[in-house]
């Protein structure tokens, strides 16, 4: 026969009536300090009425409550386990309730009302301090709180307000919990009180709590402060005896002593609010350590097993994939039932992970076999002669022999490729590039047939013939080895070999155009040469090499002179879309030409060809080759392989032929007009030697 505890029957005598009323209505309510001789005795609720029914077959007694209409379902293990807890001696409640934390005994007083009357007594309050002691740093309690209002604060995780879970934002200022909707509505600024209390700012700031959080703005984060505007009606109140004709009378005493109370007040609770949000702060911590550390054990395990499936080898190229695997970083035991659960699918999962890596593995050698062969086509396209056209380096290594060095080749660590890999392959670029520029030869001459049908492969040498893959003027052959247009895309998507060298095969995605306006303007300045448009040679025009003068741009006290391949520049400049029915272009005399040589060596020796000796556009004329250099690296060039310490001139160098009509030297020459007195000079024309 269980006993009964006289001791908790006395406890329960002295517990306020009042008290266990509002206890039974609302179970986060918190008791309030109050005299030892207000307790009454609780008004605990009735007992259900039982009735006994005899089930005649089985001759079994059931008990069934009188205002059920249905049997309740039998839940094992939870019915009834605290209902032997009102036959317990008190000291052994407050034995076992004083080992319990503080959300312990919060949680106890919210299962039942009986518990809740104990719990929620005065003479209580001994168990919450033995319970708070046992949670270590935890600040002591302040003195506007209870006991269970603390622990409520403390370790509860709904919102005060709106009871939303969780809330992990605690105000320890005003002593609250709130979600990120009820802080919006609960704090604001000190303007909103300054309207509701007729306070200053100033006044307010020193006793109303604050909440600072952190904001992210469009640059930066910032610190936002906001103010407790749930207060305001209790100063109000409190501000009433200050108040005279809506305004606060601050020159009165008790005004004084009031601000300074609260103010004081204000200090404290900041003081007790940053212990509270240290300890917070550190408890959090010790969480998140205790988590990684179930996380690093349960990590361990899966490893030791995957080891003993063989993927001992494997696993050290994916421990990051694998710690943060959903399976992985749970901080729970793993024990043989889990195991044998995520088995198949972390099986799964790390061969994926191999797969993978065996696919990057190869694709990382394969560019970088990709790249070795670049730079050893791009080696050998330099040590040829100059005036050599050979293919952009994707259209010949994407082709046979050099794609079977570069993908065939075993991918071993033991099988090293090499510059001398690919001698056999540099045999056969010789024979691919004849082929390749016949090719492109009929592939352009398809594009000048979309404007001109009649034009065919000896329209391709033409002075006047132009194309275009942007905004150059770009003659021929130089378009087939201009960078324009292989130049790499980023939009687009591209096989391996394009992404690994940024280029692109010759005129991908059709971006070489015809220039029909430029064929027309080009024509003006082969007619100034006294020769027909429709046979001169762009080779024909470089032996002549004649000077201009553009009479567009002369006036009365400078000429603009020109060699031709400027000249089909600047032609351009002007805009004409058709040829001009007067002669713009006037051939410059054997007398202007020597003095527009003069003043072109004049302008080289002192410019030192300006911005354009940082470009590497010149090929050493000496060499032969193709290699570009800038004037810099030319210079050392001579000096270290050709003995030559001279200043650069054009007697040591040629262009690339790469290289854009306005990137070339010698440039336009604008001369000051000398006007003569004697009719003869003015009649030759003839300028003078002033350079603007």
């Amino acid at each position: 026969m269980s006993r009964r505890s006289a001791r908790l029957h006395g406890l329960k005598q002295r517990i306020v009536d009042g008290e266990s009323q509002s206890d039974s209505t609302s179970h986060d309510e918190e008791h309030e300090d109050t005299q030892e001789d207000d307790f009454e005795e609780p008004r605990l609720p009735p007992r259900k009425r039982r009735k006994v029914v005899n089930n005649i077959l089985n001759h079994k007694t059931t008990v069934v409550a009188a205002d059920s209409d249905q049997k309740s379902k039998r839940v094992r293990g939870r019915r009834g386990i605290l209902s032997s807890l009102r036959e317990f001696p008190l000291d052994l409640i407050a034995e076992i309730f004083g080992h319990l934390n503080p959300g312990d005994l919060l949680n106890l007083a919210r299962t039942s009302k009986e518990i809740r009357v104990i719990l929620m007594s005065k003479s209580s309050a001994f168990i919450w301090r033995d319970a708070r002691s046992q949670v270590e740093g935890l600040p002591d309690l302040p003195p506007d709180l209870s006991e269970p209002e603390f622990a409520n604060l403390c370790f509860s995780g709904h919102c005060h307000k709106c009871l939303t879970t969780p809330v992990p934002t605690i105000i320890w200022s005003v002593r609250q919990r709130l979600c990120k909707k009820c802080i919006a509505t609960s704090f604001g600024s000190l303007s909103s009180l300054t309207a509701t209390t007729k306070l200053d700012t100033s006044v307010l700031s020193a006793i109303v709590p604050s909440y600072c959080e952190t904001r992210r703005g469009r640059r930066y984060y910032y610190e936002h402060t906001s103010y407790w505007l749930d207060i305001g009606s209790k100063l109000v109140e409190e501000c009433a005896n200050f108040m005279e004709n809506g305004i606060v009378k601050r020159s009165d005493p008790g005004f004084s002593e009031w601000y300074k109370k609260r103010s004081e007040e204000l200090k404290e609770i900041k003081q007790h609010a940053e212990s509270c949000a240290t300890w917070a702060a550190n408890r959090s911590n010790e969480r998140k350590d205790k988590l990684d550390d179930s996380r690093k054990l349960r990590q361990e395990a899966i490893i030791e097993h995957l080891t003993a499936l063989g993927w001992g080898e494997e696993i050290p190229f994916h421990i990051e994939q694998l710690a943060t695997h959903k399976l992985v970083k749970q901080p729970k035991e793993l024990t043989n039932r889990i195991w044998k659960n995520i088995e198949a699918p972390l099986v799964e999962f790390i061969t994926t992970l191999k797969e993978e890596r065996l696919t990057f593995a190869r694709t990382k050698i394969i560019s970088e076999r990709q790249l070795l062969a670049a730079k050893v086509y791009t080696d050998f396209v330099a040590s040829s002669p100059r005036n050599d056209i050979f293919p952009p380096k994707v259209d010949v290594l994407s082709t046979e022999p050099f794609r079977s060095v570069i993908e065939d080749t075993p991918v071993h660590p033991e099988e090293k490729i090499t510059e001398e890999s690919f001698n056999v392959a540099l045999v056969s670029v010789p024979q691919f590039a004849a082929a390749w520029r016949q090719r492109k030869d009929e592939e352009l001459v398809l594009i000048m047939q979309k404007i001109r049908p009649h034009f065919n492969a000896d329209h391709l040498r033409l002075a006047t013939t132009f194309f275009t893959c942007g905004s150059d003027l770009v003659s021929y052959p130089r378009i087939l080895v201009h960078d324009a247009a292989t130049r790499y895309r980023y939009s687009a998507d591209y096989p391996s070999l394009q992404a690994t060298l940024q280029s692109e095969i010759w005129n991908a995605g059709d971006r070489v155009k015809y220039l029909e306006r430029v064929e027309l303007n080009a024509q003006s300045v082969v007619r100034a040469c006294g020769l027909d448009p429709d046979v001169t040679t762009r080779c024909e025009m470089d032996e002549i090499n004649p000077a201009f003068e553009c009479l567009n741009c002369v006036n009365e006290t400078s000429r603009l002179l020109m060699r031709w391949n400027q000249a089909m520049n600047h032609q351009c400049s002007h805009n004409y879309d058709q040829p001009a029915p007067q002669p713009y272009w006037k051939c410059l005399n054997v007398e202007e030409e020597r003095l527009l040589e003069a003043e072109e060596k004049i302008i080289l020796e002192s410019d030192g060809f300006g911005y354009l000796k940082w470009h590497d556009l010149y090929c050493c004329k000496a060499c032969g080759n193709g290699r570009k250099m800038t004037t810099m690296n030319l210079k050392a060039h001579l000096q270290s392989e050709h003995n030559i310490s001279d200043e650069v001139s054009f007697d040591h160098f040629e262009y690339h032929p790469d290289t854009g009509i306005s990137d070339r030297y010698p440039m336009a020459v604008r001369l000051k007009v000398v006007k003569e007195v004697e009719s003869k000079a003015a009649e030759s024309d003839v300028a003078g030697t002033s350079v603007v």
